[in-house]
């Protein structure tokens, strides 16, 4: 006899469990394809065709119901490009069945296991299929020959007019912050736009409806780690720069101890690799601070490498990238903010051009963690101190406060001035 396996996956934050139960059924009825057919051709030899009516015209005939296909170029597709042929094809049926919402899709292929990987990448390559959860079915059927397929059964959240309702809600967004992106940006200055549109416009909830998907960000303008990541990949898409959908766990020092489920973004600025992480650039990270009223975006993570990256992140098995080392294009790098060499002067002249600049804070971010360990002392011991006292007499103040902020695992130091 034969037996079913049924599995079950859910994907939450990008990370995905799979429950496998299989249960024997020896009671249940095979069907043996020969049998089938030899029992038609029975059938038809004893049907008689019925007599021709020359006078009677001929009855029309409805042509079988076309199945919408879409033709999208899949070639910037991340996770579609590490599939092999085979794999591909299901990509293609799952992700066409998705978008026509259908309730089950029949796959010639009897390994469930690897459909559900299938309809994870095709969630990953996707964010604009916001109407359907992470959970999911299939079921493996097997004829007595030996041949089998598979139904694979998704589960949807949203349908019909409600679901037509939100789409209209997500393009209009959509097209309104593409509509305000000045022409002719490079495409470090496209990645930031997209960061600061996003972490200024989402606040960062966890108790927010619809969090793993883009209508949270673009609608209800609240959300967590996976409706920040798919918003990104989606607008950074749409604005013509290469982005994927990253999962793994990750850790906020000092507040967390324990790895969590989490998603972030790799991305593509002039042919290299970076990691982007908006989620992480939300002032909501700086909360106990007494810092976060004074901040809109934190951009410690705006194009990282892994080397960085990596101190906090750790990527789920199975996730496979190319390398991500450069630097050139990080944030600090781009706005000299990044020192290779024990240089005070340099710094010390970083701090007082802020404050001639007005602004609101500075940041000092070191390549390595011993230039930043050799660096620190001398910052907060001799270099602010001399900073604060060029602000209070370019700004005729009898006092002045400052505020030093240390991320040791970015080997970094900010200085926040106040000019009253």
């Amino acid at each position: 006899m034969f037996k079913r396996i049924i599995l079950l996956a859910l994907i939450v934050v990008g990370s995905i469990w799979i429950w496998v139960d299989v249960i024997g059924n020896d009671d249940s009825e095979s069907t043996d394809r020969n049998s089938v057919a030899e029992a038609i051709e029975d059938d038809l030899e004893e049907i008689e065709p019925p007599e021709e009516d020359e006078d009677e015209e001929d009855e029309e005939v409805e042509p079988p119901e076309e199945v919408e296909t879409f033709s999208e170029d899949l070639s910037e597709k991340f996770f579609y490009n590490q599939l092999d042929e085979e794999g591909q094809v299901i990509y293609h049926e799952l992700r066409n069945g998705l978008l026509r919402s259908d309730e089950q899709m029949q796959l010639d292929t009897d390994n469930a296991n690897n459909v559900h990987e299938i309809f994870r990448f095709v969630m990953f390559d996707n964010p604009e299929i916001f109407w359907v959860s992470g959970t999911a079915s299939a079921t493996v059927s097997r004829w007595s020959d030996g041949s089998a397929y598979t139904v694979f059964e998704p589960e949807y959240v949203h349908t019909g007019e409600a679901k037509e309702a939100m789409q209209a809600e997500i393009d209009e967004a959509v097209e309104a912050f593409l509509a305000s992106v000045e022409p002719g940006l490079s495409e470090y200055e496209l990645v930031r736009v997209v960061y600061e549109y996003i972490i200024s416009t989402t606040e960062y909830n966890l108790e927010s409806t619809d969090n793993q998907n883009i209508y949270s960000v673009f609608a209800n303008r609240e959300s967590v780690c996976a409706g920040f990541s798919k918003a990104a990949q989606l607008l950074l898409s749409r604005l013509g720069i290469f982005a994927t959908y990253v999962v793994g766990d990750a850790y906020v020092p000092g507040v967390s101890s324990e790895p969590i489920p989490h998603a972030w973004n790799l991305v593509r600025v002039n042919d290299e690799y970076y990691f982007l992480d908006v989620t992480w650039g939300s002032p909501v990270f700086q909360e106990g601070s007494g810092l976060a009223h004074r901040i809109d975006v934190l951009y410690d993570y705006l194009l990282l490498n892994e080397e960085m990256l990596f101190r906090t992140h750790m990527l789920a098995d199975g996730i496979e990238l190319p390398p991500v080392t450069s630097l050139q294009h990080n944030f600090f790098v781009m706005n000299d903010m990044f020192y290779e060499a024990h240089d005070p002067a340099q710094v010390l002249e970083s701090m007082n051009a802020s404050i001639l600049n007005g602004d609101d804070w500075v940041s000092l971010k070191f390549a390595t963690p011993e230039l930043f360990q050799s660096m620190r002392p001398i910052i907060l011991e001799e270099l602010a101190p001399e900073a604060a006292r060029n602000l209070a007499y370019w700004y005729g103040l009898d006092s002045v406060q400052y505020f030093i902020r240390e991320k040791e695992n970015l080997n970094k130091i900010t200085l926040y001035w106040i000019y009253e």
